[in-house]
């Protein structure tokens, strides 16, 4: 790994953790939802930095339409899917 890519990897997934963390603990829903977003965002960062990109999950009987319509915190979960720019 490239040290440029692990310094990204490290800072994002140290706000990662931060964001996590806050939005679990806070009980505020417009808080909560920021953290949320924020987590994602550096989730997306990791997944750059690796050669990777974020998918959601499409569960069995939804469509990739029906997920767009869908609040991204109500997600099921999300993975991880190589994008072919593999270092």
């Amino acid at each position: 790994m490239r040290a440029e890519t692990y310094a990204v990897v490290n800072l994002a997934a140290l706000n990662l953790i931060e964001a996590v963390t806050a939005a679990y603990y806070l009980t505020e829903e417009d808080a909560a939802a920021r953290h949320e977003f924020r987590a994602r965002e550096m989730l997306k960062k990791v997944a750059t930095a690796l050669g990777c990109e974020v998918a959601a999950i499409v569960p069995a009987g939804r469509s990739a339409d029906d997920l767009k319509r869908t609040p991204q915190s109500a997600y099921p979960g999300l993975r991880l899917v190589p994008d072919g720019r593999m270092e």
